[in-house]
């Protein structure tokens, strides 16, 4: 009778997890970093090297952490800043940045980040390079999976009051693949257009899927399936 409740209880677990939600893409907005999940993971940019106030890159830049890797891409190049040490904006000293311009500081946003393995959620803060007390910034995102979008959003203020947080979390079963940041800014100025940094990328993996669940639940009702018939007596005895 034990085993018989244990089955039943398995297979209601098993089949309520994969019925359970519509196919439908989407996500949400996450408008704080507090409301993202405890346990993220934050990828690190290479250093500076010494001495110097920043490093260049060709894109892509690919930074790995944990079998997770991310590519920056841009229209051209990418600038490695610290704060405090080459570049001057809102974020705690030291901080590790990229920025979208060239060397000779024009703008190379969008900035479109693609990944390896498809993450459940994400976070980073962003800031406009040419700051003015009398300016706003308004940065747009845009998440895909795939080739399937799965949301666009918007954040932003006056410049004073940056670095401001994007991030978002995926709906149902989705990932996300992709995420493309771009950035606005009121002041005709234009280097102001799609010229800003971002903190390291602050990523959620996936927890698995219905079809994952599926075979655990399987896997554990054939185990103590099994476990039963080493019980039975053997019709000898």
């Amino acid at each position: 009778m034990f085993y018989r409740k244990t089955l039943a209880l398995l297979a209601f677990l098993v089949l309520g997890l994969c019925t359970a939600a519509p196919a439908r893409a989407g996500a949400i907005q996450l408008l704080t970093l507090a409301q993202m999940s405890p346990g993220f993971t934050q990828l690190v940019y290479p250093p500076v090297p010494a001495g110097s106030a920043g490093a260049v890159f060709n894109s892509p830049l690919v930074v790995s952490s944990g079998g997770l890797t991310a590519a920056f891409s841009t229209s051209g190049q990418l600038i490695r800043f610290d704060q405090g040490v080459g570049y001057f904006g809102n974020f705690a000293n030291g901080t590790r940045l990229i920025a979208t311009e060239d060397i000779n500081g024009n703008p190379t946003g969008p900035l479109t980040i693609n990944f390896n393995i498809g993450i459940r959620e994400f976070g980073v803060f962003a800031e406009n390079i040419f700051t003015d007390a009398d300016a706003t910034s308004l940065f747009t995102f845009s998440l895909f999976n795939g080739a399937t979008p799965l949301g666009t959003f918007t954040n932003g203020g006056l410049d004073i009051n940056g670095p401001f947080f994007l991030g978002a979390r995926t709906t149902l079963n989705d990932v996300i693949t992709r995420i493309v940041i771009s950035g606005a800014s009121s002041s005709a100025a234009p280097n102001d257009q799609n010229n800003f940094v971002v903190d390291g990328v602050r990523v959620v993996h996936p927890i698995p899927e219905p079809a994952t669940m599926l075979l655990l639940g399987t896997g554990l009702a054939g185990a103590v399936a099994s476990r039963r018939r080493k019980r039975q007596p053997k019709a000898s005895e």
